[in-house]
């Protein structure tokens, strides 16, 4: 194994690498930059880390028990990668072998990918008894980075693992949820579901997806200080700056003044909502669970109303006390705590029906 020593000015110098596990490494200059000729694998084990920034030419599945296994306690680790549409429509028995997990084609394929990738490295860190929590995750096109620290210890890994759950996804209306964690199966796993195609078409209407992660997917304190210092950034492009601001504005996913838990009708008639209620809330509740996936307004057949724009169905939503806001992971979704059959019954309280010819 040699290492690479190469300066500003292009000239490398070759020299063997007679390091050891636990010694510590050369001091790296401003100007330089350390390459290894070894697999990363290799690399990974010489000596402990408190940064990893994981970009492989191969699947990520392939370096996460190296990564976990010497990433010290609070450690920041990066994953990025790209083809997700590839890798998780095309291949998806590829994503079964290295992720242990089941997937097709949906509309919120782009956060489910991401969701899986940070399931099977949870697995891998509790192996090493260690906890993840999910600090940032950002994708544009088909590239996504997620952000994670890392937590010591076998209560945060336990704590970690009961937030990968499987998912059960109906192919009739795309509606979805999370399975139960326990010991015992779900005697009639479509009762969970909020549909009832079930009931109004022949044989198995549902499958079964993932494990995948079902926490959140976002930290908005660290979010927040990413975004303070952009300012004082001239180099910081301005379509890197806008990611992020939607991502702050996703991971707020603002609710309006009406509860949640409130079933009652607070609506004014039919009336559209007053835009002023329907601001950004800057202090969500700290218990309420961010809610995973989006609705694409757009793939969705509603044959009988006519789609507003993006804005009203917003105060739509939040007029009807659900938490909603834009994703970042595709402009023409809707992040909400609305399933789909609340979702339609709102639009059908506020919109324009369609005219039958």
């Amino acid at each position: 194994m040699k290492e690479v020593l190469q300066d500003c000015s292009g000239r490398d110098s070759i020299r063997p690498n007679l390091q050891q596990p636990g010694d510590v490494q050369l001091e790296q200059k401003n100007q330089e930059i350390h390459a290894c000729q070894c697999p990363p694998n290799v690399l990974l084990h010489l000596e402990a880390f408190d940064f990893i920034f994981l970009q492989p030419v191969g699947h990520l599945a392939n370096y996460f028990d190296s990564v976990f296994c010497n990433l010290r306690n609070n450690g920041l680790l990066c994953l990025t990668s790209s083809d997700i549409s590839v890798q998780f429509t095309r291949t998806a028995n590829v994503i079964r072998r290295y992720c242990h997990a089941q997937v097709t084609k949906t509309d919120y394929m782009r956060e489910m990918a991401v969701r899986v990738i940070i399931g099977s490295a949870v697995r891998s860190a509790s192996r090493c008894n260690k906890g993840l929590e999910i600090l940032l995750t950002a994708c544009v096109e088909d590239n996504f980075l997620i952000v994670m620290r890392v937590h010591r210890g076998p209560q945060h890994a336990d704590q970690s693992l009961d937030q990968v759950q499987p998912q059960l996804y109906c192919q009739i209306c795309e509606e979805r949820c999370f399975l139960p964690s326990g010991l015992t199966p779900v005697e009639n796993p479509y009762r969970v579901l909020s549909c009832s195609c079930h009931e109004k078409f022949p044989g198995r209407t549902a499958v079964v997806l993932g494990p995948m992660w079902s926490g959140s997917i976002f930290n908005l304190a660290f979010i927040s200080n990413l975004l303070n210092p952009a300012d004082d950034l001239p180099k910081l492009s301005d379509q890197l700056r806008k990611v992020l601001e939607s991502i702050k504005e996703e991971a707020l996913c603002s609710k309006s003044d009406v509860s949640e838990t409130d079933g009652r009708d607070h609506s004014r008639g039919g009336e559209e909502p007053d835009p002023k209620r329907s601001k950004l809330c800057n202090t969500p509740h700290p218990a309420t669970a961010h809610p995973p996936f989006y609705i694409n307004i757009h793939k969705k057949k509603f044959k009988d109303i006519v789609i507003p724009k993006m804005r009203k169905v917003l105060g739509f939503l939040r007029s009807e006390g659900f938490r909603a806001s834009r994703t970042h992971f595709d402009p023409n979704s809707v992040r909400t705590s609305a399933n789909l059959t609340q979702f339609h019954d709102v639009l059908l309280k506020y919109c324009k029906k369609n005219q039958k010819e």
